[in-house]
């Protein structure tokens, strides 16, 4: 690539001495006294891209040359969609010809255009020069085109694909919304692209709302990646007769979690039909303890995943499970933490000390929900008890915090 043909405000066209100059920064932050021929504008844009390049990488995953640096804004990574959730949404959409709709910086684009047939649409000049960059750092190419997605008829947005994946701006004034109604384009421009189309998906918040008639036709599924829920995604039309998700039950109408272990994907929806396991003790902490998966919680289906694996919330919904058998677990082992309960304890700092000296051991875990305890500083204070490594589960069961001790299995 020789010259960008879309042009940056301050840097211009990305020639290749600018994406040099940047790999360079990137890879050796001691050279930012060289000389070069930039202005002192473009001089700190490039430092600037250079200083986010850690996060970059982890949001983008590794260029086709290491050496090659992303080209990121802090704003534009913010809405950036993690390489591994990029790539699983990529493969429902097969061998079909997608429109990537406000597609930013290029990382859902990206993992799209390695499939097949591919145009990203955006608004911003100063963005698609960065995503076309990005593109060449990727080792793929796709058609770019600078359009306004809130006014653009369908037919020029679209031209010849068949599926649609579009990410609204939840930030457009500046500040995060969550609902659905103020996103830009709205949700009813949003309903105009979808009708327009086979099928595709919808990227939103985690925490973006959508009303029972919103919902209408969508298969809402909440995807996490390295212990953080990194998106809602909305799924609609011919994509949900994608095999895997067939496979994993997700359907028009309904919810489910989705987390992503070593580059593999595991699911869970909520069952339809048959007998739910009973394996949860009365009242307090069986056997064994539980923390379902974070994407579990952020679709709203802990209690659902507690009956279906025959446990119990300790507390409420926001705590974590406990059940005296993992036999009903096993199909979702995937999707939780599960440690075996040694004791359980009042949650006081001396006694947990001395529960601690008594085993020679010392936490190398530490869980806590619905305490404002702070593990780091727990972790601490009782990193000399011993040298055996437990865990330590900390959470509400009513007015009582309760101290679970537990070993991994």
């Amino acid at each position: 690539m020789s010259v960008n043909s879309f042009h940056h405000r301050i840097l211009g066209a990305i020639t290749p001495e600018l994406h040099a100059r940047l790999n360079e920064l990137s890879n050796d932050p001691g050279s930012k006294s060289n000389q070069d021929a930039f202005t002192s504008a473009q001089r700190a844009v490039l430092v600037d891209i250079a200083s986010l390049q850690v996060k970059a990488k982890r949001t983008f995953g590794a260029a086709a040359n290491p050496e090659d640096a992303w080209w990121v804004t802090r704003r534009g990574l913010q809405q950036s969609t993690h390489y591994r959730v990029a790539a699983l949404k990529a493969s429902w959409m097969g061998d079909h010809p997608v429109a990537d709709l406000c597609c930013g910086l290029g990382s859902d684009l990206i993992a799209f255009a390695r499939r097949g047939q591919t145009v990203g649409v955006d608004i911003d000049t100063d963005v698609l020069s960065f995503t076309l960059s990005n593109l060449h750092a990727a080792g793929t190419t796709a058609e770019l085109r600078e359009l306004d997605v809130t006014q653009t008829r369908p037919s020029d947005l679209f031209g010849d694909s068949e599926l649609l994946h579009i990410d609204p701006d939840r930030r457009a004034d500046g500040q995060r919304h969550t609902d659905a109604d103020n996103l830009v384009p709205s949700w009813e421009r949003v309903c105009e692209l979808m009708d327009a189309t086979r099928g595709g998906l919808v990227k939103l918040a985690p925490a973006t709302q959508l009303s029972d008639v919103q919902s209408v036709g969508l298969h809402r599924t909440w995807i996490s990646t390295s212990g953080s829920v990194r998106e809602q995604t909305a799924i609609y039309g011919d994509t949900l007769d994608n095999v895997w998700l067939t496979e994993q039950g997700l359907r028009a109408g309904e919810r489910s979690a989705i987390t992503i272990r070593d580059g593999v994907p595991h699911a869970y929806t909520e069952p339809t039909s048959g007998e739910l396991p009973d394996n949860a003790p009365e009242k307090g902490v069986g056997e064994w303890i539980v923390d379902p998966d974070a994407a579990i919680r952020a679709a709203g289906l802990t209690e659902s995943f507690a009956r279906a694996i025959g446990a119990r919330t300790i507390g409420s919904a926001s705590g974590f499970l406990t059940c005296d058998s993992l036999d009903a677990l096993q199909p979702w082992a995937s999707m939780a933490m599960v440690a075996r309960v040694i004791e359980v304890v009042g949650c006081d700092d001396r006694k947990l000390r001395r529960c601690f000296r008594a085993r020679k051991a010392y936490p190398d875990l530490i869980k806590v929900r619905g305490s404002d305890l702070d593990p780091t500083q727990l972790g601490r204070k009782m990193k000399s008890c011993g040298d055996a490594p437990l865990g330590l589960w900390i959470g509400r069961d009513g007015k009582r915090t309760y101290a679970a001790i537990t070993e991994p299995i």
